[in-house]
Formats: C-alpha cells, sequence, structure tokens
C-alpha cells in the first residue's frame, strides 16, 4: 500500500538523510541554459461551478492593493496594466477577458549585474472584502482564476483572510515543474486555477479578502541572489462561484510495487503492483458507490477497490482490492476509471491517464525514456540516480545511462563513471561497487551506454541507488519523467551533501547474463571507496592468481603523493592513511604484470 510504504521511507531517510529534505538549489546557470518556455497546449480545465457571485478582471486597477515591499518602477512586484513587463517572456497572458491583467516581476536576472530584489515578499490583495453570505453564498464555494508564468525558486501563493491582518495559504503553484536546465515548462497559457474554500470557511462565512503573494521558497538562502530569480507570473479573470452538485476530484494517484513505479521490470523482479487514488468530493451532495477500477490489456486483468460513500468534503483513499502481478513479458497498459451513482458535474478533474510499463529479459527502469532536459551541476563533480527495489536476490553486473549530447550536452572527453550503493539500516548510502572511469567519446552521447561495473553485486532483497557521475564539470545525464521527492538523488561532490530531485534521471540497472568481467583469471579487478573520502582509503583487489601490485596516489600535478605495494591472491580490501593529503581530485594507480587501473577519487 502506498501511504504504508511512503511513510516508512520518509522515516527511514529522514535518520540520516536530512539534507535531502529539499531540492538543489537552481544556479543561475540553471537558468541561463533552461529551454525555451514553451507554453503546453492548453487543457480545458474549467469548472463549471453554478453562479458567479463575484469577479474581477482588472479592468478597474484600484479594486487592488499592491505591496511591492518598498520596491519602485514597473521592473519590480506586482503590475496592473496590458503591457508584459518581465525580463523573460515575450507575450502576457492569453486571458479569455483581454485587456488589463495581473503581472509579477523582480527586476531582471538576465541583466548584467542582474538586478533582482532580495529580501522582498510582494502582495496583491482585494482593496475590498468580498460579503460571499450577502451575495447568495456560503461556504460551499471556490475561487477560480486564470495564470501564466513559470516556476524557479518561486513561492506563488494565493491567500484568504476574514480580516484583513490574518491570512491561511489555500493554494500555491509548487505542484508545477521547475523550468531550468534540467527540463520542466512554462504555465499552459492560460492555466486554470481553481480552489475550493468549503473546507476552509465556516458555515456562513465572513466576509473575505483574496491576496496573490510572492517570494522565495528559500528564505533559508536569502542572502543568495539566485533565490530570489523569476521568470513571472501573470493572473486575470479571478472570481468566486458556488461548488457543484456532484463533483468528485482525484488529488492524487499511486501505480507501483515496494512504493515505486517501474516502466520497465525484468522478469526476475516484478511483484504485485498496487494501484490507489485519493478522492476528494468538492461538491455539496455525499456521492455512493464510489469505485476506482483498473482493466490491464483490454480485460487481461481487471479489479476495483471496495464500494464506499464519500461525504461532501472528505477525501478518501481508495485502492484496488487484488494487486496485479505481471507475469509475461511484453507491453501492458492499464486503463483507469472513477465510478460512483450521481452524475458527476466535471467529469475532468477525476481522470487518472493510462499506465504503460513493460516487463523484460533483463532491464530495470524507472525513467520514461523520453528526454526532458538533464542533470548538471555547474562546476561541481556530482553523481545523480534512482532507487531501485530489489524484490528477489540477483547479480548486478552493468548500469545502463543515456548522457545528453548536442551544443549543450556533455563534453566529449568528459571521465564518467557508475556507482552502486545499498542502504543500511541507518538509512546511509553504502558503496558497494563502481565501474572504471570512461573517457567519453561523440558515440556514447544520446544512446544507451552500458558500464560494466568492477566487480559484480550481489543484491539481496532491499533497495539500492545506482548512480552515474564525474568528478569534473562536464557532465549532463538526461532526465526522462517525474517522481516523487526522496526517490532520485544527487550527491554534490563540492559540498559531499545528497540532495533528492524531482526528475527522474536515466540510469537503469541491467541484469543481462551476457555482461561479465572478462575471464582471464589474471585480469585485476578493483575498487575504491569511500569516494569521497576523508581519512581512510580502501581499495578492494581481486585476482585469481597469485599478484604483486603497487599501488600510487597521484596528485593532479601529476606527482606521486603515496605508495605501497602488496602481494595476493583472491580478494583483498587494504586500507590507506590519507588523512594528510590536501583536499582535492587524486588518481589511484595499480600497476601489476597484467597492467595497469588508474581510478579518481576525491580527498575531502
Amino acid at each position: 500500500m502506498k501511504k504504508q510504504i511512503l511513510t516508512a521511507t520518509a522515516l527511514f531517510f529522514a535518520v540520516s538523510l536530512s539534507a535531502q529534505k529539499q531540492p538543489k538549489l537552481l544556479t543561475f546557470q540553471d537558468l541561463l541554459s533552461a529551454p525555451t518556455a514553451k507554453a503546453p497546449k492548453p487543457e480545458n480545465t474549467d469548472k463549471t461551478l453554478g453562479v458567479t457571485l463575484w469577479s474581477d478582471n482588472f479592468s478597474t486597477p484600484t479594486n487592488w492593493v499592491l505591496d511591492n515591499s518598498g520596491q519602485t518602477g514597473i521592473d519590480f512586484g506586482w503590475n496592473i496594466n496590458s503591457t508584459e513587463e518581465s525580463w523573460y517572456f515575450t507575450s502576457g497572458i492569453a486571458s479569455t477577458g483581454g485587456g488589463n491583467y495581473a503581472e509579477l516581476v523582480n527586476g531582471s536576472a538576465s541583466a548584467s549585474p542582474a538586478t533582482q530584489a532580495l529580501g522582498v515578499t510582494y502582495t496583491m490583495t482585494t482593496a475590498a472584502p468580498i460579503d460571499i453570505v450577502a451575495l447568495g453564498g456560503s461556504n460551499q464555494v471556490s475561487i477560480e482564476f486564470q495564470q501564466y508564468g513559470a516556476r524557479f525558486n518561486d513561492l506563488q501563493e494565493v491567500q484568504i483572510s476574514t480580516n484583513g491582518t490574518t491570512w491561511t495559504t489555500v493554494s500555491n503553484n509548487l505542484n508545477e515543474s521547475v523550468l531550468s536546465s534540467a527540463g520542466g515548462a512554462a504555465y499552459a497559457n492560460p492555466t486554470n486555477k481553481t480552489i475550493n474554500l468549503a473546507p476552509i470557511l465556516s458555515t456562513n462565512p465572513a466576509p473575505i479578502w483574496i491576496r496573490f503573494s510572492w517570494t522565495t521558497n528559500y528564505p533559508s538562502q536569502a542572502t543568495n541572489a539566485n533565490v530570489w530569480i523569476t521568470y513571472g507570473w501573470f493572473i486575470d479573470n479571478v472570481k468566486i462561484s458556488t461548488n457543484s452538485t456532484n463533483d468528485l476530484s482525484v488529488t492524487s494517484d499511486f501505480v507501483g510495487s515496494a512504493g515505486l513505479f517501474y516502466t520497465q521490470i525484468p522478469t526476475t523482479q516484478t511483484a504485485p503492483i498496487d494501484f490507489e487514488v485519493d478522492l476528494f468530493n468538492g461538491g455539496v451532495n455525499t456521492q455512493t458507490n464510489v469505485q476506482y477500477n483498473i482493466n490491464v490489456n483490454g480485460g487481461a486483468f481487471t479489479g476495483s477497490s471496495p464500494s464506499t460513500a464519500i461525504v461532501s468534503l472528505d477525501t478518501m483513499t481508495l485502492t484496488v482490492a487484488t494487486p496485479f502481478t505481471p507475469a509475461a513479458l511484453g507491453a501492458y497498459t492499464v486503463v483507469h476509471s472513477i465510478t460512483a451513482d450521481s452524475t458527476d458535474d466535471i467529469p475532468t478533474n477525476n481522470v487518472v491517464g493510462n499506465t504503460a510499463f513493460s516487463v523484460t529479459n533483463y532491464i530495470y527502469a524507472r525513467d520514461n525514456g523520453t528526454a526532458a532536459g538533464s542533470t548538471s551541476n555547474g562546476t561541481d563533480g556530482f553523481e545523480v540516480g534512482n532507487l531501485f527495489d530489489i524484490v528477489a536476490p540477483q547479480t548486478l553486473k552493468a548500469v545502463d545511462v543515456r548522457l545528453l549530447g548536442g551544443a549543450n550536452g556533455t563534453v566529449v572527453g568528459t571521465e564518467v563513471f557508475v556507482k552502486i550503493y545499498s542502504i543500511d539500516a541507518n538509512g546511509d548510502f553504502v558503496f558497494e561497487s563502481e565501474s572504471d572511469p570512461v573517457i567519453v567519446v561523440a558515440g556514447d552521447l544520446n544512446t544507451n551506454r552500458t558500464f560494466v561495473l568492477s566487480m559484480p553485486v550481489n543484491m539481496v532483497v532491499g533497495t539500492y541507488l545506482a548512480v552515474c557521475g564525474a568528478y569534473s564539470q562536464g557532465l549532463k545525464v538526461v532526465n526522462a519523467g517525474t517522481t516523487d521527492p526522496q526517490t532520485s538523488f544527487l550527491l554534490d561532490l563540492f559540498d559531499n551533501t545528497w540532495y533528492y530531485q524531482t526528475a527522474i534521471p536515466y540510469v537503469r540497472l541491467n541484469f543481462s547474463p551476457t555482461i561479465g568481467l572478462d575471464e582471464n583469471s589474471a585480469n585485476l579487478n578493483s575498487m575504491i571507496y569511500p569516494n569521497p573520502a576523508d581519512g581512510i582509503l580502501n581499495i578492494k583487489l581481486q585476482s585469481e592468481t597469485q599478484t604483486a601490485v603497487s599501488v600510487s596516489i597521484i596528485d593532479n600535478t601529476g606527482k606521486e603523493v603515496l605508495s605501497s605495494n602488496t602481494d595476493f591472491n583472491g580478494m583483498e580490501t587494504m586500507s590507506l592513511n590519507i588523512e594528510d593529503l590536501s583536499a582535492g581530485i587524486y588518481s589511484v594507480r595499480l600497476a601489476s604484470e597484467t597492467g595497469v587501473v588508474t581510478k579518481k577519487f576525491v580527498k575531502k
């Protein structure tokens, strides 16, 4: 069940991965290389709410009070007119009303130097309270408006107040994707947004003020100019309307095994797949005989949740009673539907899109295969990848990665590697194995690239993290799809901190038995850990013959700063004290009669 799994996961990581509780802050470089803000095709998400009690299309600007936090000029804060003012967009909101609209800006991030103001909160508030009861309404009302814009490090909120002093946030845009070099998009132009106030207001509510508020989503980093960058936010056609009689809406949905959804599942790792939806009854009437239904591959498998009733303003989780366990190789399509005794007034908001996945011979993937931006880390080295649940013991020998190509892609000549981590009882990532470094060539870009691990990992039942990384700038790993927080991670090798990201990197497990180590028993296999390292560096060596190995640590100038020798047969781990080395990137050179192996590591 999703809720049980995600709750356990949150507690699991809270012990030692507290730095992962928010995404990595976007930098100005992310913004400069962001894709052009092309608006998606508008979707008709307008609610047929019944009676409009109050509306405002900004034709009279004095109906609103603008507080621009002491900033002056058209380039800062809220303004109301019919002219687009932002540094990023070329046109304003394509609202149905036309004429004036409200726009939020905060200087120009493209100016040299950039001009965004720091430490500001910009608000736009109705000048007079709105008496819903006097207009013939009750608490069964919703705020509706049209918006356009994009999100970077913004906090864009809608608030209400019944006294003009104390404000309650009733909605924000944190559900919208971030537009950056990692992908994302501007909001549809226009996007129709609806906020049901019935759960918040009393039965006979006092008059209310409506406020639109903008500030940074990272107040703890308020001195960083990047957190105050905004593309812009446009508002038009604000209204309050009565709620529908019958209106079930899907607030969240979940498909997956052990808390994660996989687009490709190897036959060895198939497990029961759970299906859940959270349904909110935003209508006036109780909805009876409500069921959530699935249909797999045209009726090959069908399932439903138990029938239930959902009272007005209540939210319930509906779970398909019998999970589906795929068995045969091939593609699967799941069609979802919501049924109830009443005819829904707004059927468009209780639709769950079809789910597609496949069962494969060897590939385990969470990405959807459609490139949408990439992950990089400015001038710093990094690792990025995904969690994978292992439901049956299996040996892993390789990881598949897609590296971004093109003018803004991975730089040819970058040294790239993959690593595998397990997760211990404290929630820490524990190094298991890595590949030898690969020098990227043009043929490695925009294609599925298989990295063979230096030593296979005998995976047991549990959760593992697979990552692709580089110790210097130049790497860009393709993203393909989005996921819940704390399921895909980035390690910043500059501050040695793990962050989560909601874009899914194209990093996959490859269990193909045709992939393996060179069977020449004289070959030397090795890996180093931890990496980054501080006081002790461990080197695991493997050979099936008696082998003498000389070990050298070389700094970035080519100077040997530490050396040692070992003579072993089988598998051995040697430890080197590197406490006295300065922080930086070093190479470990392992030389034997069969050849030379070089690996890099970071000294913290």
